[in-house]
């Protein structure tokens, strides 16, 4: 008996909130030509999404730029060894100091396993230090979380930043060729043309909607903050200012990142106030969790069968849309209205 073989769909590599910085440290380390360490060769959509970002849109970047301080994009040691603004930032580190990557050259230690690059902390005036107490003995005191909130607040910030952005090059699957700049969503007028005529009447504008993200406990959280603004980022791209209801004991700390939060409670409490409140708006509740870091559409012909090699053909021949978390709310409201009475 002939046995079929099944073909799976290759499996994407999920990219973190520290594949650019893995993919900035594996680009260095293959640069420098060493043969005495190894390293990761980075997922390719990660390699390329390195290069469209700033330096300036770094966390290593410093926050605040004293006059006459060095320009990071010169940043050098004193041996003239190129320092790279790193894509990550302890959190002591004071606002006006930098933070970033360099090669190191072999020595008697070395042992042909990883290594080979060194975090470096930057002052002002472009001293080079390795260690957090040499940084202590140059600003003359102990450094604490609360010398570097800022800059883990700016940190998360930028990290919610890179994974749309990469959370959108592996829906467009851009690592095998394509744009290399800011990827923004497919066009809404494009999207919509996937609906019938009759549901295109149904549209509705964003102004017809109070958005609202249910939310507890995640404000003072570096992972929490940096998940908070990967909704707040593309809620605001699309034009909308949503609602956070939160905890009571959380308010401040989610109103202190800018956020326009009401007191919820807990889960079911929030779901219902959420509820209540687009009822007195006269809007449509659209409810989102705190965690989403891409909107995507896949449209296409469904497979012939249910068999692995169906569904996979199927999937892959799909047209991938990146949407917002906009458009997703009116084009569903649109089917559900369409279908009223059927």
């Amino acid at each position: 008996m002939k046995v079929k073989k099944v073909m799976k769909r290759k499996q994407i590599q999920r990219l973190g909130k520290s594949s650019l910085r893995q993919a900035l440290l594996s680009g260095l380390k293959e640069k420098c030509g060493r043969k005495d360490i190894k390293f990761k060769e980075a997922p390719e959509v990660a390699g390329r999404a390195v290069g469209t970002v700033p330096i300036e849109q770094r966390a290593g970047y410093p926050l605040v730029r004293p006059k006459g301080s060095v320009d990071p994009k010169n940043w050098v040691t004193n041996l003239g060894v190129k320092v790279e603004v790193d894509f990550n930032r302890s959190a002591w580190l004071p606002d006006d100091w930098g933070q970033g990557v360099k090669t190191t050259n072999p020595t008697s230690h070395s042992t042909g396993g990883g290594g080979g690059i060194l975090t470096s902390y930057v002052s002002p005036d472009m001293k080079v230090f390795y260690h957090k107490v040499k940084v202590e003995e140059t600003v003359g005191r102990k450094l604490t979380e609360k010398d570097g909130f800022n800059g883990q607040v700016r940190l998360a910030k930028l990290q919610a930043l890179q994974a749309v952005q990469l959370a959108r090059m592996q829906i467009k699957e851009l690592g095998k060729g394509g744009s290399q700049g800011v990827i923004g969503t497919d066009p809404d007028s494009e999207f919509f043309k996937i609906l019938t005529p009759a549901e295109r009447k149904q549209l509705a504008s964003k102004d017809e909607f109070h958005f609202c993200v249910v939310s507890a406990r995640r404000a003072t959280k570096l992972e929490g903050v940096r998940d908070i603004f990967m909704v707040q980022t593309q809620l605001v791209e699309a034009g909308v200012t949503p609602t956070w209801y939160v905890d009571a004991d959380s308010l401040k700390d989610y109103q202190a990142l800018g956020l326009k939060a009401v007191v919820g409670g807990k889960l079911t409490p929030s779901r219902n106030r959420a509820l209540k409140d687009a009822r007195k708006l006269g809007k449509v509740c659209v409810q989102l969790s705190d965690d989403i870091s891409a909107w995507e559409y896949r449209e296409g012909k469904i497979a012939k069968d249910r068999s692995d090699d169906a569904v996979n053909a199927a999937h892959a021949a799909a047209r991938r849309y990146v949407v917002s978390p906009v458009a997703a709310a009116r084009f569903i409201l649109a089917k559900m209205r369409a279908a009223e009475g059927q």
